[in-house]
């Protein structure tokens, strides 16, 4: 699927107006902002967004109906399912279909080869997904920051928004099946080198309520070992957090670049000071259990024995059972000097 994917959308550069017009919508909807939308019928709220070369790119917003990239466009429209709309594509652009771009898997690789494909399949998914910056205020993934007080923070490119992804549990008998589709906070886990090692995602109710799910925030298949979610570019300054709100909540209150670990394990974990910082601040969380500031010590007093020219410093919430997070909505302040 992944090669299908990329194949169609090299080939539909530029050419996305056109397609829509193709797959039986009015063309008069995409000559400028704020048209009827094809979907919902709402006479002024859909626009296509512009990409790199000011030009649209396919995906578009409606403030009725949501978002999503030109292939979710065309799903929604023709009522078909995602193969559908894929094989549908490939023959209006002429690429021809193969098979197991869809439904084959293929036996017998090897470890290496299927972290490659992994790291295809997420990259594919980034790339067809909406900068959270570029979206409304109103959408889910902006109403879901909003309930965490973080609804004027900065949009940190790490952060990308998907329309409706289809959400997995395990049940009772240890069968994976659907849980329903439900919009979608993206956030990129990298590497040191900046690589997409895989995704992050919080699943939300279309009000901004965490979906009803067992476990609402998921990480894509993959080894994550020493990845991170990279929210801002490091200064002299780093500081660290574990879960995603906490991080951006330090971010709100102190304006200083933060990176989120994911976990406390992925805290423990952390690895190489990136080139340039001078002082890290480890900002952990005070679980009732200790853990969370236990970690964060832990973290802080490795660093020190392996790079004494770092400055480092923990900062742990004052009250036990809380983060920053609940710093930040109790209208708390973090004070980093």
């Amino acid at each position: 699927m992944d090669s299908a994917l990329n194949r169609i959308k090299h080939t539909a550069q530029g050419r996305w107006p056109e397609i829509f017009a193709a797959a039986g919508m009015d063309p008069g909807h995409f000559v400028k902002s704020n048209r009827p939308c094809p979907l919902c019928g709402g006479r002024d709220r859909f626009s296509l967004l512009k990409g790199e070369r000011n030009e649209p790119d396919g995906r578009w917003y409606c403030r009725g109906c949501g978002y999503g990239d030109g292939i979710e466009l065309v799903k929604r429209f023709r009522g078909s399912t995602f193969p559908q709309t894929l094989r549908w594509l490939e023959a209006y652009l002429g690429i021809e279909h193969q098979r197991e771009s869809f439904c084959h898997r293929p036996e017998g690789l090897s470890e290496a080869e299927k972290t490659v494909r992994r790291r295809e399949r997420n990259l594919a998914f980034w790339n067809a997904a909406v900068p959270l910056r570029d979206l409304s205020r109103e959408s889910p993934q902006w109403k879901y920051l909003a309930s965490r007080g973080l609804g004027a923070c900065d949009a940190s490119a790490m952060l990308r928004a998907e329309a409706e992804t289809e959400a997995w549990e395990t049940n009772e008998d240890g069968e994976r099946r659907s849980a329903g589709r439900y919009p979608v906070l993206l956030a990129a886990v990298t590497d040191g080198s900046g690589g997409i090692i895989t995704l992050h995602r919080t699943f939300l109710t279309p009000d901004g309520g965490k979906a009803p799910l067992s476990s609402p925030k998921k990480l894509a298949p993959g080894a994550i070992e020493d990845g991170l979610i990279r929210l801002f570019p490091p200064t002299a300054i780093l500081c660290l957090a574990e879960g995603i709100e906490t991080a951006l909540s330090v971010h709100e209150m102190t304006g200083l670049p933060v990176w989120s670990a994911i976990s406390l394990t992925g805290l423990r974990k952390f690895g190489e000071v990136p080139e340039g910082v001078k002082k890290i601040h480890i900002c952990g969380d005070n679980d009732r259990s200790y853990a969370g500031a236990a970690g964060a010590y832990e973290l802080a007093a490795r660093i020190r024995r392996s790079r004494p020219d770092i400055e480092v410093a923990v900062h742990i919430p004052p009250e036990p059972g809380t983060d920053w997070n609940d710093v930040l909505r109790s209208g708390g302040r973090l004070e980093i000097r």
